[in-house]
């Protein structure tokens, strides 16, 4: 990598576009289609047989959980590109009838929790709650407490699943609950299925300052998740939860970056357990935000084809971290 021109580092990196995010970006892409093909039409047997199948912790190719992708299948946009306030009664209806057609279906009940809870943030909007109108407040609290209910109603039988538990920390965050009552169900959701990652960012994002959390809970929750996952997963959750949480807030992202030989460890198990594109784009990203030229370099070499762009954000930056690496003489500077 060190003899390479940036001319011709750059000819290479974008030699066959797609052929370093097909197998990951495809496979997740064509998840989320099954599922919201199945759900729209009324193939209900079909989205059983998959959140069956997943449940068992099948993975992508870098390393999630196919079961966490399944779920992200209901977000509103993926049923309905085009969903509007009224699409949300649809959704529910569907979601209903799935129930009533698979009375024992886990994924059913738990679909019918998220779009409830979407139904929620619809009507809530992005801002601060004081800055909510008092029809905004009505409309959140009515389906987040629907959605609430719900789970707590089907608990027996849908906590099998380990994303009834990432939905429930998600209530716990939006209703405040003390860390105590918090911490009790985090334990209890490790007891039942410690490798499944979407409950640990949900954790994270719990959080975050504007939840009431800081960058020192974060890191102290990064490390319990590490040593839950430890055995089977080595330390490449630490590389997940910085991944995660990139962009989420600069005070968090330097937080973590500060602990960067920590996370290079997790990255270098990242890509040995998982050698995927998306997993070396993401090591060659982080490398250079931690200013690691050797990191980088031996990350950037393992990358076929064109960047993946929503793993960098920046377009460009992949391309600036690359002359960074190869002209220290340049003194650039990397944000």
């Amino acid at each position: 990598m060190r003899s390479l021109s940036v001319a011709a580092l750059l000819i290479l990196m974008t030699f066959s576009s797609f052929v370093a995010r097909a197998d990951e970006s495809a496979q997740r892409e064509a998840i989320q289609e099954a599922v919201a093909s199945a759900f729209n039409n009324g193939r209900f047997g079909e989205l059983d047989a998959m959140a069956n199948q997943f449940r068992e912790g099948e993975r992508t190719e870098s390393g999630l959980w196919k079961l966490s992708i399944f779920y992200g299948g209901f977000w509103p946009k993926s049923l309905d590109p085009n969903y509007n306030g009224a699409s949300f009664d649809r959704f529910e209806a569907q979601a209903m009838a799935w129930m009533g057609a698979q009375p024992k279906s886990i994924a059913a009940k738990l679909a019918y929790a998220l779009i409830l809870s979407h139904h929620a943030w619809f009507l809530r909007g992005g801002g601060y709650y004081y800055e909510l109108t008092d029809e905004q407040r009505a409309g959140y609290t009515k389906y987040h407490i629907k959605a609430r209910d719900h789970l707590v109603a089907t608990k027996d039988e849908a906590s099998a699943d380990p994303n009834w538990y990432t939905q429930m920390v998600y209530v716990a965050m939006e209703e405040a609950w003390p860390d105590d009552a918090f911490d009790r169900l985090l334990a209890e959701a490790v007891a039942r299925e410690p490798y499944y990652y979407q409950t640990y960012f949900a954790a994270i994002d719990r959080n975050l300052p504007k939840w009431g959390g800081s960058p020192a809970k974060i890191n102290a929750l990064i490390a319990r998740a590490a040593g839950y996952t430890r055995e089977r997963d080595g330390d490449s959750f630490i590389a997940r939860a910085l991944w995660f949480v990139a962009g989420r807030g600069k005070d968090i992202e330097r937080s973590l970056k500060a602990n960067w030989p920590d996370v290079d460890r997790g990255f270098q198990d990242l890509v040995r357990r998982y050698p995927e594109q998306t997993n070396f784009n993401a090591y060659a990203r982080f490398a250079c935000l931690a200013k690691d030229r050797t990191e980088f370099l031996a990350a950037y070499g393992q990358i076929k084809g064109q960047l993946v762009q929503e793993v960098w954000g920046n377009s460009g930056q992949g391309v600036v971290c690359a002359v960074w690496a190869m002209h220290p003489e340049r003194n650039i500077e990397i944000e």
